[in-house]
């Protein structure tokens, strides 16, 4: 069944990723973009990091072929934590969900030429 078609002013944020859920339109908010936010809203309570960044590595993004957070980097990440540089973990995190954001977006727009 074809979803409808998005009212043109929901368009005013090209940046605005929509989808058709239980009869409305909502922005789309994937799991592992949320894990991501809140373990970056979380980076003083190590233990729940570790876990968020171990689930995060159980994903797999099929536009890299590999799991969407790689175990270099969260060793990295939980490195920089247990090392007690807060900002040096939220740097790393930060520039991973920004990859992932162009990935998804990129995927999204489909193949180009």
């Amino acid at each position: 069944m074809a979803e409808p078609p998005v009212p043109s002013h929901l368009h005013s944020d090209p940046d605005d990723r929509l989808v058709f859920r239980r009869g409305k339109l909502r922005k789309r908010e994937d799991d592992e973009v949320r894990m991501m936010r809140e373990a970056l809203a979380n980076l003083t309570d190590v233990p729940r990091v570790k876990r968020l960044l171990l689930e995060l590595g159980r994903f797999y993004n099929p536009v890299t072929n590999a799991p969407v957070l790689g175990a270099e980097t969260r060793r990295g990440v939980v490195t920089l934590l247990e090392a007690g540089d807060p900002d040096g973990a939220r740097a790393a995190l930060e520039t991973h969900l920004a990859e992932y954001l162009k990935l998804d977006d990129r995927q999204a727009a489909g193949p180009t030429g």
